[in-house]
């Protein structure tokens, strides 16, 4: 089972989310691959955030839409660290884990897609969505997930569009829905799954992947200490 950094390892409290600390966290806390979140700024470059603006996560306040990165990698975005750029966190993890990026801003995907093959990441990455239809402008090479709140639809649209996989709510999944996927050849990757009798219960319907908050909740070789 792939084990997802959910914005790295964010729940220690919930600080420093989508931050280069956290995703290093996330690894050495067991994690075997990262999801994040990627937006536009003001001056049009891709940055890893989740939120429109910046007050929850930062020490700052605005909407990310609205500030430049000069501006933005000002904030403490958490334990010292600032907002990354996409590039940055490309550079820095596709050669050690496979890293799911999910796209919250319309019309970035072909900039995403770009990145992704300037470094031959294609077959590192995953982009995921709940606007499934940004996905279709992604290059076939580039494996694609649908993140859906709801079932309808989802397991024929995911065939329908060639997706690698589905990414439900953990409330939805089901031995049936897991059955059904896997029929239909489709990876499942479940979140947020945090609480450790729901990850077991995950592994035992053998889901392919769960994105969580404690990675150390779901491996054996988490790094002793780093992950309290």
């Amino acid at each position: 089972m792939i084990i997802f950094g959910h914005r790295g390892a964010p729940g220690y409290p919930r600080r420093g989310e989508n931050t280069i600390a956290s995703f290093r966290k996330a690894l050495q806390c067991g994690a075997t691959a990262l999801e994040f979140d990627v937006r536009r700024c003001a001056d049009g470059r891709l940055v890893v955030i989740h939120d429109e603006t910046i007050d929850r996560t930062t020490n700052g306040s605005g909407r990310v839409a609205a500030l430049s990165y000069e501006q933005l990698r000002q904030f403490d975005a958490g334990n010292g660290g600032t907002i990354p750029l996409l590039s940055d966190v490309l550079d820095q993890f596709g050669a050690q884990c496979l890293l799911n990026i999910e796209l919250k801003d319309a019309a970035i995907a072909q900039e995403v897609g770009k990145l992704v093959s300037e470094r031959r990441l294609e077959s590192e990455v995953i982009v995921s969505a709940f606007e499934w239809q940004e996905l279709g402008f992604l290059i076939p090479e580039i494996p694609i997930a649908l993140l859906s709140l709801k079932l309808e639809n989802l397991i024929e649209t995911a065939c329908e569009m060639g997706a690698a996989a589905i990414h439900p709510r953990c409330d939805l999944v089901t031995a049936a829905l897991v059955a059904s996927a896997r029929d239909a050849k489709l990876r499942m990757h479940v979140w947020t799954v945090n609480d450790p009798s729901e990850i077991s219960r995950f592994r035992a319907l053998e889901v392919d992947g769960i994105f969580t908050d404690f990675p150390e909740r779901c491996s054996t070789s988490a790094s002793p200490g780093v992950c309290a």
